[in-house]
């Protein structure tokens, strides 16, 4: 393979980087041999000065290592032989007789930002897609090329710290700042300005003074010497575990990494950091992140583009879900009506959108210019005007399956015809939806997840009769948005909430039974859960669940029985959660109290319900393996197309821990004869709710597993 191309001219090597066949530039194994092939005979020649290393792909400068090759690790001996392999390539650039320079006008990550500091001089653009950074965290690994070596040496232990341990990328200025970069320039003049560029780092002066530009201030250098390296080690590593709750081994690895190499040599401090590379790299956790994601870049192709993009866009219903549609439309470039019956409903859509792009200005992720361009995209107005001109209109009223039908009844008679509708529920069936309409098969199901400005997913569901069409123009939208996409089949709840519900009411059957609402809430935590079961319904709302949780059981009938406390707590104490104040706990601020009216409740129920005393392990499996019971049922009844994608959607949508990779994945690791065993005697105690989904059964009996990798 040659996917480098070396010239020389006066003495200036250029090494450009085309991936033969990708669209990106990636490190594949054949792709390190032939940069290892021309350093070996660069290091030969006595006639250039320096070397350029470039990239031909637009956007891309390297990408990162090839994740196929890492997903194929499968034994620590050869994981840490591929680690000292990229070691080795990496140093003999590092070596060269004569400087390099890195000129980077796209996309830097991984092995692809290793390589770069590698080099003499980082040169970096202002083009929107320049991103440098390490994201080997978010696979469950650490930088194995060297990054946690030269990385610190460069920029110092805590902006090493941040970068390694968070794997957030930065842009162009702001790895100048912090000293990542050496030369920063307009994405418009890169051609013109690099021959100065040349002429400056080769002059002894000017490489200096560029060099001295690297000098951290006096404080920054001091928190990397002892004692101080230790204070800055420890807080991190609080940090660290506060985040992660030490479910994710990769950022404490990486930073154990950075603490016990500090002051070693070159060649013990990369042997460290391979050896620690290779003790991830075969882990569970980490197949489970690459499995997660290969399946956010298959959602990227979910569908085929449509005929023509959504240039406008129309919100029916400024509440909540509606002010946050319209914000995350305006934020993508693109002009949005917003239509409610009165003013002070359109208002508070707008102060919704509104808080958002305040809150991104508070963190210094959006300027106050670009806020205010975004407001002046949406439009706010009590008729149709306008909505004779957009391509897609997303309706976002109250969730309710006769008040749905007559808003998008009466829409469709002031559309296009080619104007698609969407409509934002979270559990209605989009075929029943669509009845009223004189053209049905423009009706799709677009669920946003609350809040719209935070969570990633969005289910795109198709109907009965909703359009291939209809489909792809819709994904299209939701990608444009920014948004991770799922298509699912129409059913009751969908694939999230057909899910999560049964999980949480069956917290509730707990807690009849025995339980404590922060005694299940800790257990769950503990397995990995962003937040407990009750956390969760007081924040989505009592009573938004339990009309799901009724939508559920009048759909697939007594499995999903609706708990007689969560009719208790919302017909008779008239709990609504959070945003009243009041659910399972008492919300006061941040500080979450027992709601001793639970407690009364409960006492009640359990005059006629036999409590006994639960343990940890019979909470998680009633919990969990819920979870992965109604997971085996839809893929067996194909509401989803495949297993990886269904466990993509419980990570991107209820927050399920991406360390044991999502129900499926969840059960793979346990086995599934195990799964069987434990639904069955859940069953036997019980009753039938737990009876093993028949494709579960199937599958245990023949030691077939959900995920497999070739």
């Amino acid at each position: 393979m040659n996917a480098f191309t070396l010239t020389t001219t006066n003495g200036i090597a250029r090494l450009v980087f085309d991936l033969p066949g990708e669209k990106v530039n990636k490190f594949s194994f054949e792709a390190m041999n032939d940069l290892d092939r021309h350093l070996a005979e660069l290091e030969k020649r006595t006639d250039v000065r320096l070397l350029v290393l470039t990239s031909a792909k637009p956007g891309v400068f390297i990408a990162g290592a090839d994740i196929t090759m890492l997903a194929r690790i499968a034994k620590e001996p050869e994981a840490e032989a591929k680690a000292k392999e990229g070691q080795r390539v990496f140093n003999r650039l590092a070596d060269l007789p004569f400087p390099t320079m890195a000129v980077i006008d796209g996309a830097c990550l991984g092995g692809g930002l290793e390589c770069a500091l590698a080099c003499t001089w980082r040169v970096v653009t202002d083009g929107d897609k320049v991103k440098l950074g390490l994201p080997e965290v978010s696979l469950g690994i650490i930088p194995g090329w060297g990054g946690t070596q030269r990385l610190p040496r460069l920029i110092g232990l805590r902006g090493a710290l941040d970068l390694i341990a968070s794997g957030r990328p930065v842009n162009g200025r702001k790895a100048l700042q912090m000293g990542l970069a050496d030369v920063y320039v307009a994405q418009a003049f890169l051609t013109d300005d690099l021959p100065r560029i040349m002429d400056q780092v080769l002059d002894p002066v000017q490489a200096a003074a560029l060099v001295a530009k690297r000098e951290r201030p006096f404080s920054e250098r001091l928190m990397g010497a002892a004692p101080f390296r230790n204070v800055v080690l420890s807080a991190a590593r609080k940090e660290i575990r506060r985040k992660t709750r030490g479910l994710m081994p990769a950022p404490l690895a990486a930073l154990d990494v950075l603490a016990r190499t500090a002051n070693a040599s070159r060649e013990r401090g990369l042997a460290y950091e391979a050896r620690t590379f290779a003790r991830l790299a075969p882990t569970p956790t980490c197949k489970a992140l690459i499995d997660a994601f290969f399946a956010s870049e298959e959602v990227k192709k979910v569908a085929a583009k449509p005929d023509h993009e959504a240039q406008s866009v129309g919100v029916l219903g400024a509440g909540v879900m509606g002010g946050g549609i319209a914000w995350a439309v305006s934020a993508a470039g693109l002009p949005v009506r917003l239509k409610d019956l009165t003013w002070d409903a359109v208002a508070k859509g707008l102060a919704t959108a509104n808080s958002y792009n305040h809150a991104l200005v508070k963190m210094k992720k959006c300027q106050p210019g670009e806020a205010n361009l975004r407001m002046h995209r949406i439009g706010g107005t009590l008729d149709w005007s306008g909505f004779d001109r957009t391509d897609v209109v997303i309706e976002a009223v109250v969730e309710d399956l006769n008040i749905k039908r007559k808003v998008l009844a009466e829409a469709e008679k002031h559309l296009r015809p080619g104007t698609i509708l969407a409509s934002n529920t979270s559990s209605l069936s989009i075929t029943a939806m669509a009845e009223g309409l004189q053209d049905p098969s423009r009706l799709v199901g677009m669920h946003f997840f609350n809040p719209v400005n935070r969570m990633p997913l969005v289910e795109v569901i198709s109907g009965a009769k909703s359009s291939p069409e209809a489909i792809g123009r819709v994904v299209s939208l939701a990608q444009k948005l920014g948004k991770t996409v799922v298509v699912v089949r129409d059913c009751p709840g969908f694939l999230v909430n057909r899910i999560l519900l049964p999980y949480m009411n069956e917290a509730a059957r707990c807690l009849e039974d025995g339980g404590d609402v922060a005694g299940i809430d800790a257990v769950i935590t503990r397995f990995g859960m962003p937040m407990g079961p009750f956390t969760l319904t007081d924040e989505v709302g009592i009573d938004v669940g339990f009309k799901v949780a009724r939508i559920l059981e009048a759909g697939y009938g007594p499995r999903h029985a609706v708990a007689d406390l969560l009719r208790v707590v919302y017909e008779e104490l008239h709990l609504l959660g959070a945003k009243a104040g009041a659910g399972f706990f008492l919300h006061k601020g941040k500080r979450l109290d027992p709601n001793p009216a639970i407690d009364q409740a409960l006492a009640k129920l359990r005059l006629t319900h036999p409590s006994h005393v639960l343990t940890d392990t019979e909470v998680e499996d009633r919990c969990l393996l819920t979870m992965v019971n109604e997971s085996a049922r839809c893929i067996e009844e194909g509401v989803i197309d495949r297993p990886q994608l269904l466990d993509l959607a419980m990570l991107m949508g209820t927050g399920f821990p991406p360390s044991k990779g999502g129900p499926l994945h969840y059960a793979d690791a346990r086995g599934l004869p195990e799964v069987v065993d434990a639904l069955n005697r859940l069953r036997d105690t019980h009753g039938p709710r737990f009876e093993p989904a028949p494709l579960l059964v199937e599958m245990a009996k023949t030691n077939r597993r959900f995920i497999n990798r070739s």
